[in-house]
């Protein structure tokens, strides 16, 4: 037995503080607050835990605070109605790939595409008409690098928010890899003006109609690290 379910000031003050938040929420949420409840009643002789509770503040105060750092029911209720979301949020995001498999695979993916595109000295291209030059292996490399680093960034939020930050990667990693790999691909459309605005407008507004509504409204939450 807890020792929020022996005290009805304790139980009662928790009730009210937990009460926005999904289960595994409400657990760590209790575990914290009761612990420094009796942490600051063992510390002071003398303290009653009614006083040792006014001194964390008023339920609604602690939760407005708490509902900054963890995501209520109500948050997840509304990201689940992202089919995307809603399966991230059921399966968790994976982990990455130890740093080395990482660095390898970005390694291997440089030579394929260069050797497609360019060729390398003494290798003719396999499709492309381009001579070799160092700045495509170079600006693949970046563009993956980049991209990896991102990516990994990500999954080292708690789990709640790396799946809204992933669904966001996910939407904006077409238009951003099409941008980042036009001087590569067609370093001709560089030099015109007109078809580098068109291609990055049509990246653009396919990133704008295919939004994630859901994560976006909740984005900022998540970049804080919510749980």
């Amino acid at each position: 037995m807890t020792t929020d379910t022996l005290n009805p000031d304790l139980a009662a003050y928790l009730d009210e503080v937990t009460a926005p938040f999904p289960e595994d929420s409400v657990a760590r949420i209790r575990a914290d607050l009761t612990g420094h409840v009796l942490e600051a009643v063992a510390a002071r002789d003398g303290l009653e835990l009614r006083e040792a509770l006014a001194a964390l503040g008023p339920a609604a105060e602690v939760r407005a605070a708490l509902e900054a750092q963890y995501f209520t029911r109500a948050d997840v209720a509304w990201l689940e109605r992202d089919g995307q979301l809603r399966r991230l949020l059921a399966g968790g995001a994976t982990a990455p790939a130890p740093l080395w498999q990482s660095a390898l695979g970005c390694v291997a993916a440089v030579a394929l595409l260069t050797w497609l595109i360019c060729g390398w000295p003494g290798i003719p291209a396999l499709i492309g008409s381009r001579s070799f030059t160092w700045a495509v292996p170079a600006l693949l490399l970046l563009e993956l690098v980049l991209l990896e680093s991102v990516r990994r960034l990500i999954l080292r939020q708690p789990a709640r928010s790396a799946a809204v930050l992933h669904r966001m990667y996910g939407t904006l990693l077409a238009p951003l890899g099409f941008a980042l790999s036009l001087p590569v691909f067609a370093p001709g459309v560089v030099t015109e003006p007109l078809l580098l605005a068109a291609a990055l407008g049509a990246a653009l507004l396919w990133a704008y109609l295919t939004r994630p509504r859901e994560a976006l409204a909740l984005a900022g939450k998540a970049w804080r690290g919510a749980r």
